[in-house]
């Protein structure tokens, strides 16, 4: 039976073994949730309901149907956040500490499937990634939870506080949005130790361990891999263009007009930060300006950095697509600081761009029919639902506790393949032969574009 099940893993593919990986997570986690003893109330959680949480746990998202402050106790708690961690840092860190824990070497396709899984080019690197994004995460996080909880303890309590500095220092960490306030971080406005120290951990697990290595080893190599610098560059207009337009919408809308400057200007950097796949939220969405809404949605399909805790499109996938149109448009080669960007790097942002695009209509277009938007709201109300998920976000506006079954099902598959990847969690599907080199060519058709 075991030898079976062995042979039988070696037939499936990379993307098959990451998404088996994840789905195996999720559905441990959900059988976990079900179990009375999660509940406050001591009552069985519904499992359809367990399995969104642990999938949005897993997947880091923080959309979620119950309450968590509310319905769940501290082994229910302890549970979503260990998920989070497992998922931010992905099942293959927990494996890679197993082996090096037990001594054991791993074989060539475990090295393959973790090379894949952290996006380095050598497995050999990969496993020094791993180590790396481990001690980093543990690190950040500590830090986090210490600067939390210089406001919590006096707040909470001695071990309640620590509690909830350690929960909230790990859910920002990894692009989570879980809170246990209950309505987020709407209490805290005027609170930039709260405010600023979530954000900065968002940004921190948004902008990929890779860029964070390099960045951490500049001064002994002297040099910025190309990956890194576009990153950046990427990152940090995408926040400061976010910054003036959220400034711009909110100001004239007047969504902050009740706070002293310094307030509002923190709370809309936090508003600019926390679409790209964080999920806290320090306003109630449905009073934000229009255009506010429209510029979150845009923020959270392109995601944060590829190598992060976050989801979406990811920042060099369109970085990719600008060079590229660039290129197109001045007759060049497309090129970042003269180094040539590859055909396939190029047709894989294609393909993310269209499939991302896909998914999310067709998600939304069935939440259409399927879900009651309220009087007071627009077709918003299903788009922020169904882009937070992509993007795994957590944002909402209001609509995650009253999904439908057939609703919670269409964003738990969102949820799911935002978080491993679009083209992971598509070649995940079928078998897909190594080589991508067509067998049969066909004639060119003369077709009219644009």
């Amino acid at each position: 039976m075991i030898k079976k099940l062995k042979k039988n893993l070696r037939r499936l593919s990379i993307p098959q073994q990451i998404a088996i990986g994840f789905a195996l997570t999720i559905l441990v986690g959900a059988s976990l949730l079900t179990l009375p003893i999660a509940t406050n109330s001591g009552e069985s959680t519904n499992f359809l309901d367990a399995l969104f949480v642990a999938t949005s746990a897993v997947c880091v998202t923080g959309q979620t149907t119950v309450n968590t402050a509310a319905h769940w106790n501290y082994f229910g708690r302890t549970v979503i956040i260990s998920l989070i961690e497992i998922g931010g840092l992905g099942f293959m860190s927990i494996i890679v500490y197993f082996f090096v824990f037990l001594g054991k070497k791993m074989t060539l396709r475990q090295r393959m499937l973790l090379q894949e899984t952290v996006g380095t080019e050598n497995a050999v690197d990969a496993q020094r990634m791993i180590r790396y994004i481990v001690r980093f995460a543990l690190f950040v996080q500590t830090l986090g939870a210490g600067i939390l909880a210089l406001d919590f303890i006096p707040r909470y309590g001695t071990l309640k506080g620590i509690y909830f500095s350690f929960f909230h220092s790990i859910s920002a960490f990894n692009n989570a949005g879980f809170d246990l306030f209950g309505n987020s971080l709407e209490g805290f406005v005027t609170n930039p130790l709260v405010i600023l120290t979530i954000g900065g951990l968002i940004f921190f697990g948004g902008l990929g361990f890779i860029v964070w290595r390099d960045l951490l080893t500049y001064r002994k190599n002297k040099r910025l891999l190309i990956h890194t610098r576009i990153t950046l560059i990427t990152t940090c207009s995408i926040l400061i263009v976010s910054f003036l337009l959220f400034w711009i919408s909110e100001t004239k809308h007047g969504t902050f007009a009740g706070l002293s400057t310094p307030d509002q200007i923190t709370n809309v950097l936090f508003l600019a930060i926390t679409p790209r796949t964080a999920g806290y939220a320090n306003v109630n969405y449905a009073f934000l300006s229009p255009m506010g809404i429209f510029l979150t949605l845009l923020l959270m399909f392109i995601g944060a950095s590829s190598g992060s805790t976050g989801g979406g499109a990811k920042v060099t996938t369109f970085a990719t697509l600008f060079l590229y149109l660039r290129g197109q448009l001045t007759d060049t080669q497309p090129n970042f600081k003269g180094r040539a960007i590859g055909v396939d790097k190029i047709v894989k942002a294609i393909m993310i761009l269209i499939i991302g695009l896909g998914m999310v209509t067709v998600a939304s277009m069935i939440l259409f029919v399927t879900e009651t938007i309220p009087p007071q709201f627009g077709i918003e109300y299903i788009l922020m639902e169904v882009f937070s998920c992509f993007g795994t976000v957590g944002l909402t506006m209001g609509l995650t506790p009253d999904l439908t079954a057939i609703g919670k099902v269409v964003l738990i598959i969102v949820m799911f393949a935002g978080r491993i990847g679009l083209l992971t969690f598509f070649l995940s599907l079928g078998n897909h032969p190594e080589s991508r080199e067509p067998h049969i060519r066909y004639p060119e058709a003369n077709i009219l574009v644009g």
